[in-house]
């Protein structure tokens, strides 16, 4: 039978209560646990979603709860992936560039390029997350891959999200 309740100093953890899931030992399991003390005052998640936006185009994440809860967004797009793996993530962000190209003394061409995902409460059961990844002759740059985490707790954020 596996040791499944610790009081004391776990050697992954420090000093707190612990107690594994059923036929796990909790001091050697790797694997989340039923109950750590030290997490009395984490969020608790409701759901997760993750998904790909290609252009300037939105997703919209249905929770159903009712209010505007607080939800962590990263992003990446297909130049920060490797094997099927992210190698950055990043927060909510939007920036806009402008440039110009010379021939000669001429101006060969001017115009703007916009990038990033942002997210925002689009009601109080929905979330939207948003690409802004286009430049301004209208071609798409960017596909934006998007990871979203919700939970219970009500947004102290602002709508920024964590």
């Amino acid at each position: 039978m596996a040791n499944r309740v610790l009081i004391g100093d776990r050697s992954t953890g420090g000093y707190g209560l612990y107690v594994s899931k059923n036929g796990e030992d909790v001091l050697t399991t790797t694997n989340s646990l039923a109950f750590d003390s030290r997490m009395g005052a984490s969020a608790i998640v409701h759901s997760y979603a993750q998904g790909t936006l290609v252009g300037e185009t939105s997703a919209t994440i249905t929770h159903n709860l009712g209010y505007n809860p607080l939800y962590a967004l990263r992003w990446t797009d297909s130049g920060d992936i490797s094997g099927g793996v992210a190698t950055k993530a990043y927060s909510p962000n939007q920036a806009e560039s402008y440039f110009v190209t010379y021939d000669e003394e001429e101006v060969d061409e001017e115009g703007s390029e916009q990038w990033g995902c942002t997210g925002s409460h689009s009601s109080t059961n929905a979330i939207e997350i948003d690409s802004h990844s286009v430049n301004d002759f209208g071609n798409t740059v960017r596909t934006i891959y998007y990871a979203i985490v919700i939970f219970h707790e009500a947004d102290y954020s602002g709508g920024q999200g964590l």
